[in-house]
């Protein structure tokens, strides 16, 4: 082989060297980038353990030329190490936020912000060097009033209040117009080694400027979401709600609020109504007779030695605390039927269901019946209005609000989202939308305003939700500074759930600022229309998922024909639809799973037909030829009265029999029932019992019997003796005929005829 040129070797050589340079920095590039990738996600996860964090439990939320500012919250060092020497101060921002652009930006970075109040010169230690110093007792200026000296130790929560009179502020009072509005407010902790948390609020600066106060109505559903048997809310989840801090309690707190429209679920009136319905009397007649064994004999008594005392009072006291519960119940709906009619009342459907999941499914007929059950409401309160619909924010269509329209609603809550503003400012909530493509037809329309409504959800889904609620005021603000001599009318629905604690803050919140004027929806709807945009059709709009809608409908189809044993058809119907709508309620579009729901739906649904059933027996000896019955139990667990009949099918032709008359079984009682029957030949025949309704629907619960049908033995043996006895008696007879009679000798013969000559004779 020829061997290779020293020169071209050398440039081999240098040609592999630059190559090797230039691919080094790239695979080191990629070493060094994956390994602070690395360190920063176990930076993240130590830093959620191990941090220090500031949380809010108090913002003034306004303040005026004579008011404090007051920040009241916690830290908590959940590191492994106490902080030092801690800095703590109040950071305002030096301008007025009169814009939402300003709010946002004010959260993401606090840029122009001083100093109002800090631990060096407004603390305890200050406090009380300068009293020293100055030999006074002065406590009118601002104050830092904590639970910690100079160290904030691991694992402990340390509390502080900031209180800061308005003179310290620093805020103009000379032009109350263009002065006033929201600042931004920053509460840090800092050490040696720098900042350490902080935790963001707003207050608004109030100075009593003179303009026109923007009208706000509230809309709070009242309503308890979730499914339950029958679609009725069971008394004890009802006495729970009416306790200290239930959903129900919070919303008899917000009534004093006498704008605050109500909208009202027909599924808790009828469920108060069933709750607090009067108990039977203690002198009415009881059954005393005990449940059907099965042998024919009933129970008239406990077993002996059963703890009869011990169970006596066990029911006493059960049923005393039923009707202690019972009275609670009626008290509380009493008050508030009482106090909600000063109200404005809008009755929901039946279980405030997502209406627009519902239409064009096999269960669209349940939005019809929802929607009738408003009646409900209007039977107590008769000036409800049962002309609003309230579709899930987004969901709104033409056809929808169309089908609304034709079944009797004359107005439609809609989201600004769907129903912009032309002017670019937060405009009337009273307006009007085409429901056709020609514009000729339209429906009224009561415009959420999104950015409050979705600012109150995150307020009451807060747990600490003080600075939440700074930030609420502060955004009312800035609407109010968009056009502060232009009277409007805005309206804000609270979230489609229960409610909870922080529900009677944001509606205080929210009605208590001095440039705010809570509006009855009413007044709203009485107002002249403002022109908006076109409906917008949101193809992302929160619905329940049609998974849980085509499951809804599968238990409607499969109890549908069960329902028709009920002596009383219309009122199953009616139970079956209230518990399938309390699946379809708007609030399983809050991020709930509706799937959950309607699993619950289909097991109550099975629970239910496996309620009406027979009670199995053992084989039947039957006789051949003899008309007779075989007793069958139905054991009727459901809670209402079936209508039915027996049918025995037999297998084979061995055995006949007919079906029974109507019988009708109380609920939660047992029943025997006879089949008549009639062997006709000797075999082993099975049978299958069935249930029948009057419609001729065969009940998916039935039971299999083995009839054995013989021969009457006794009767046939009897027989047979008779005939060989009679058999017995014809032989002999037979025989005797045969031999003849027997014959005289001659020589009797001839006296006996001789005797009989002069007998004769002498008789002449």
């Amino acid at each position: 082989m020829k061997p290779i040129p020293i020169r071209r070797l050398r440039f081999l050589t240098a040609l592999l060297s630059t190559l090797l340079l230039l691919a080094g920095p790239v695979f080191a590039y990629s070493l060094i980038t994956a390994a602070p990738a690395a360190a920063s996600t176990e930076a993240s996860t130590d830093a959620n353990k191990d941090e220090v964090s500031i949380t809010l439990d108090e913002v003034t939320p306004w303040v005026d030329d004579k008011g404090t500012l007051t920040v009241r919250g916690k830290i908590s060092n959940t590191t492994t190490k106490a902080v030092e020497k801690p800095s703590l101060s109040l950071q305002m921002s030096t301008r007025k936020l009169d814009s939402e652009s300003d709010l946002s930006s004010w959260k993401q970075g606090q840029a122009r912000h001083r100093t109002v109040a800090d631990l060096d010169h407004d603390g305890p230690e200050a406090r009380k060097k300068a009293q020293k110093d100055n030999d006074t007792d002065d406590s009118s200026g601002s104050t830092l009033d904590t639970s910690f000296d100079d160290t904030i130790d691991p694992g402990a929560t340390a509390e502080f209040t900031f209180r800061v009179p308005a003179d310290d502020l620093d805020l103009s009072t000379s032009s109350p117009v263009s002065t006033w509005g929201p600042r931004g407010l920053a509460v840090q902790l800092g050490d040696d080694t720098g900042l350490r948390a902080s935790a963001l609020g707003f207050t608004t600066w109030y100075p009593e400027p003179q303009f026109d106060q923007t009208k706000i109505s509230l809309l709070a559903p009242v309503t308890l979401p979730g499914h339950s048997e029958g679609g009725l809310i069971p008394a004890d989840r009802l006495d729970a709600a009416i306790a200290e801090g239930g959903s129900l309690d919070m919303i008899a707190k917000l009534l004093e609020h006498e704008e605050l429209a109500l909208a009202i679920d027909p599924r808790v009136i009828v469920s108060f109504e069933a709750a607090i319905a009067e108990s039977p009397s203690a002198d009415s007649p009881v059954e005393t007779e005990g449940p059907d064994t099965g042998d024919g004999e009933e129970t008239q008594s406990p077993p002996i030695g059963a703890p009869e005392n011990d169970d006596a009072d066990s029911s006493d006291a059960e049923l005393e605390a039923a009707e202690d519960q019972r009275k609670r119940l009626d008290s509380w709906y009493q008050d508030f039927v009482d106090l909600a009619q000063k109200h404005t009342v809008v009755a929901l459907p039946y279980g405030d269901p997502d209406l627009s999941a519902l239409r064009g499914t096999k269960i669209d007929r349940l939005s019809t019946f929802a929607q009738k059950q408003r009646t409900i409401v209007t039977d107590v309160f008769p000036d409800a209005r049962t002309d609003i619909a309230w579709p899930v924010a987004g969901s709104a269509t033409k056809n929808g609000l169309r089908a609304l329209k034709k079944s009797g609603n004359s107005t439609a809550i809609i989201s600004d989202a769907q129903q912009p503003s032309i002017t670019g400012i937060h405009d009337d909530a009273h307006s009007q939308t085409t429901i056709t493509d020609d514009g000729e037809s339209t429906i009224d329309t009561l415009i959420s305003d999104s950015k409050l409504t979705d600012m109150s959800a995150e307020v009451i889904a807060e747990d600490n939700p003080a600075g939440l609620l700074s930030e609420l005021v502060a955004e009312s603000a800035v609407i109010q500074s968009e056009a502060p001599y232009r009277s409007r009318s805005l309206f804000v629905p609270l979230p489609r759930a229960a409610a909870s604690a922080n529900w009677e803050q944001t509606v205080e919140e929210l009605s208590s600022a001095p440039w705010i004027a809570p509006t009855g929806v009413d007044e709203i709807l009485d107002s002249d229309s403002e022109e908006r945009g076109l409906l917008r059709t949101d193809s992302d709009a929160p619905h329940i998922r049609k998974k849980a809608v085509k499951s809804l409908a599968e238990t409607r189809a499969n109890q549908e024909d069960f329902n028709s044993v009920f002596s009383d058809r219309d009122s199953a119907d009616i139970r079956l639809d209230r518990e399938l709508l309390t699946c379809t309620s708007a609030a399983w579009t809050l991020g709930r799973n509706a799937n959950i729901c309607a699993g619950q739906a289909r097991e109550q649904s099975e629970k239910l037909m496996d309620s009406l059933r027979l009670r199995k027996g053992s084989s039947v000896l039957l006789v051949t030829g003899e008309k007779t019955t075989i007793p069958v139990t139905i054991v009727n667990d459901s809670p209402a009265e079936a209508t039915l009949r027996i049918r025995m099918k037999p297998k084979t032709p061995q055995l006949r029999a007919q079906e029974t008359e109507t019988v009708k079984v109380p609920a939660a009682e047992t029943m025997r029932v006879d089949v008549p029957v009639e062997g006709l030949a000797n075999a082993d025949v099975p049978t299958t019992i069935e249930m029948v309704t009057a419609d001729e629907v065969v009940l998916p619960e039935q039971e299999s019997l083995m009839v054995r049908v013989r021969a009457d033995w006794e009767n046939i043996g009897t027989a047979v003796i008779g005939l060989g006895l009679a058999v017995v008696f014809v032989i002999g007879l037979i025989k005797t005929i045969s031999r003849g009679r027997p014959k005289i000798p001659e020589q009797q013969l001839a006296d006996a005829m001789a005797r009989a000559t002069t007998d004769e004779n002498e008789k002449r």
